[in-house]
């Protein structure tokens, strides 16, 4: 899986340049003659790239962002609940010494001292129950973060992909602005010359203003993932250049080593941390019901008073008459039965979820695979320049140039956008089984 997994990383390489000129230099920095609402967008001088591939770029983003740390700093505090709880009960001593209207005559009235020193005993194994309590939240804490940590790297490829998705409209609406310039120019020709009326040329104008209002709006939205981008990898800095570059190819999910029959529901970190939690709380009644019996306190007392010395040994423990923790035992058995019910549905939730992914995504793979066995995209192409090849030596009309032209544009819209809607199905079925780490292939 590594293999076909390196091939996706090599059609997808992403490029984040960081300005590094001193700044006594900053006259000579090429100046960005783009609009500045696409300012971070584009780079400077090669020399100053910096490759990155997918899988790097998600290795910098889970350690740089805040949002991602900070989820992740409920694991240390999980593991401080453990430590808290395997510390066993604290030693008390006392000290007293009573000397108010003493007097050396009255025997009872002389100074006293005394020195109390008490244990309590965990007799009923309360300690290391709420031990396991606390290492069980611990592991349902870890399985939470690596559900968060499913949806974060959900997010970030979803956003990659959007990218190149854009990326590739952009370029082909860009190469049609060229080619409908350059037409232009030839039809204003041919209109002054009088081979031609002036109409075709005012329609072919307009043609080429639809297409260039497109183009603007692919370039406003990349530049709105490109912001996503930005959040979810932690740099906020727009004066950072940040690009993702590569091509939107399809590769199926056999070139990628990926068997849609191959998962396992129970392996799902919020169905694991569910799990942990269920068993967490029935783990916490056995805790109510040992707390229920009394702590026996071991004390130690010594006693001085005038010529008189005492030593004494004493226990003393609660008795349960009223409280024997009767309400928190039911509380966790109504919560371990209520998680139990979640626990269900959730994987009711997850059997569904996989299931709608792999019918879209095998819907997707094979229109694709069609696609690809009849080469769709290049006969269109073909057909696109023969009919532009045709028109510019004036065997056709406009009309049939345009409708070809419009047919070219929809066929690699439409392409490009099965692409992409594929590998967000592809993205889709892996976080929908929990293996969005290529290492689980």
């Amino acid at each position: 899986m590594k293999k076909h997994f390196s091939r996706l990383v090599f059609v997808s390489c992403v490029f984040l340049s960081v300005d590094v000129l001193p700044k006594e230099n900053e006259d000579q920095k090429p100046k960005n003659t783009e609009n500045p609402m696409f300012a971070g967008e584009e780079f400077g001088k090669d020399d100053f790239l910096s490759r990155w591939n997918l899988e790097e770029l998600e290795t910098f983003a889970v350690s740089s962002n805040p949002l991602y740390l900070k989820e992740k700093q409920n694991i240390g505090m999980a593991r401080g609940d453990i430590i808290t709880a395997s510390l066993y009960y604290n030693p008390v001593v006392n000290t007293q010494q009573q000397f108010m209207g003493a007097r050396a005559s009255a025997g009872t009235g002389l100074p006293e001292t005394s020195i109390i020193y008490n244990q309590p005993f965990d007799v009923s194994g309360v300690i290391p129950q709420r031990e396991k309590v606390a290492k069980q939240e611990f592991l349902a804490t870890i399985a939470s973060f690596n559900d968060f940590d499913r949806i974060f790297r959900l997010r970030l490829r979803q956003n990659f992909w959007t990218y190149l998705y854009v990326t590739e409209q952009i370029n082909f609406q860009k190469e049609f602005l060229e080619n409908y310039q350059d037409l232009l120019d030839l039809t204003k020709l041919r209109a002054e010359k009088g081979d031609i009326s002036f109409l075709e040329y005012d329609r072919l104008t307009l043609e080429r203003i639809q297409i260039d209002r497109d183009y603007r709006n692919a370039r406003i939205l990349r530049a709105q993932v490109v912001k996503n981008l930005r959040i979810l990898i932690g740099i906020s800095d727009t004066q950072i250049p940040l690009k993702v570059k590569g091509r939107l190819e399809f590769f199926s999910t056999k070139e990628f080593g990926i068997d849609l029959s191959d998962f396992d529901i129970e392996n799902r970190p919020d169905l694991i941390a569910l799990k942990l939690r269920q068993q967490r709380e029935r783990m916490n009644v056995e805790l109510k019901k040992r707390e229920a019996i009394p702590t026996l306190t071991l004390g130690m007392e010594y006693l001085n008073k005038g010529n008189e010395n005492v030593t004494g040994v004493y226990a003393t423990i609660p008795l349960p008459m009223f409280d024997r923790k009767q309400g928190e035992i039911l509380k966790f058995e109504e919560s371990h039965k209520k998680l139990g019910f979640e626990v269900e549905a959730k994987r009711n939730e997850i059997t569904s979820e996989i299931s709608a992914a792999i019918k879209e995504l095998q819907a997707r793979e094979s229109q694709l695979l069609d696609y690809k066995a009849f080469d769709l995209v290049n006969k269109n192409k073909e057909v696109q320049e023969k009919s532009r090849l045709a028109y510019i030596r004036g065997a056709s009309n406009l009309v049939t140039f345009l409708e070809a032209e419009k047919t070219y544009l929809n066929v690699l819209r439409s392409y490009y956008e099965i692409i992409y809607l594929y590998y967000n199905a592809l993205e889709a079925f892996r976080a929908a089984v929990g293996k969005m780490d290529i290492s689980d292939y």
